[in-house]
């Protein structure tokens, strides 16, 4: 067996079969496992339903369940930073502080989201085994359709049982519904238009930060940065900084424009303990946490 330290990034949202064979796989061929479950710092949404805490969870009882060594293998919850540089960086740097020996990456090359796996040079690539068909996007939609979630070990099938149960998965079923058709409205409109667009601002004050609470099912209960999404076809005012990661939201792809100062009227906010508010993530709507603490570092970045 290979002293290489096997690393394996995803965001396991649910496991099924095709990661657990991807683990057990790495465990034959390689001493130890390092796996990085990826937006760690992201509130719950149809995307990311479960947290970093939930999700190595369920890997661990799904290795134990499936007889493979979870001793040898190690988590380090990785954030989204919606920038390939820095959320590279974050990788290397879960890496070093692990193993400062050989490393191999595995994975599955299945679309654009995967081209992570080219990234890193420096470290010999695995293929993972193909599991035509079977994709976490797939299951999360059946999930919310209510219908049973296949290919998934028995231990994930349980936990997603009893999570239908949760306050958590009602309003993500009503936020699921309420995305679905926000994406067939916009779908004829958005054929024959640019991107979406929306506007933001970051009012500081003293110790806090001026951010709304959300009322809609997208993101129900969430803090923004207070603004607005723009008609399809109308673009931003000139100026700002420019949020562009194509994951970034939610319904489409929509670009953020940005600007410090109080929010025009008709654009509801109060003000929150910024301590609080860098604090708690997770509290946060698609990535405004990370525009808000990369304004505060005063580097903010402005997608890809």
């Amino acid at each position: 067996m290979s002293t290489t330290t096997a690393v394996y990034i995803g965001r396991f949202q649910p496991l099924h079969g095709a990661h657990l064979a991807t683990m057990r796989e790495a465990l034959e061929q390689f001493e130890q496992l390092l796996v990085l479950p990826g937006s760690a710092n992201l509130a719950r949404s149809i995307r990311n339903p479960w947290s970093a805490h939930e999700r190595v969870r369920l890997i661990r009882a799904a290795l134990h369940e499936a007889g493979l060594p979870v001793h040898r293998v190690r988590f380090r919850p990785l954030p989204d930073e919606f920038d390939a540089a820095r959320w590279a960086a974050g990788v290397r740097a879960a890496v070093t502080g692990i193993t400062s020996g050989p490393v191999a990456l595995v994975g599955f090359e299945k679309d654009a989201s995967s081209a992570y796996l080219r990234w890193f040079p420096e470290w010999t690539m695995r293929p993972a085994p193909v599991w035509p068909g079977l994709n976490a996007t797939d299951l999360r939609g059946a999930y919310f359709r209510g219908e049973r979630v296949a290919d998934v070990p028995g231990v994930v099938a349980a936990f997603l049982e009893a999570f239908r149960r949760t306050a958590a998965f009602a309003r993500l079923q009503a936020e699921w519904r309420a995305v679905v058709q926000e994406r067939a409205r916009l779908s004829t409109a958005l054929a024959a238009a640019a991107p979406l667009q929306e506007e933001r601002w970051v009012r500081l004050e003293g110790t806090s930060v001026w951010l709304n609470t959300r009322r809609s099912p997208i993101g129900h209960g969430l803090w923004e940065l207070p603004g607005r999404v723009l008609a399809v076809g109308e673009t931003a005012a000139p100026g700002g900084l420019q949020f562009a990661h194509p994951s970034r939201a939610l319904v489409t792809p929509t670009t953020a424009h940005v600007w410090q100062g109080p929010a025009p009227s008709g654009c509801p906010a109060r003000p929150v303990p910024l301590h609080t508010a860098l604090r708690w993530p997770r509290r946060f709507h698609e990535d405004h946490h990370v525009i808000l603490t990369r304004w505060m570092a005063g580097n903010p970045v402005a997608g890809e």
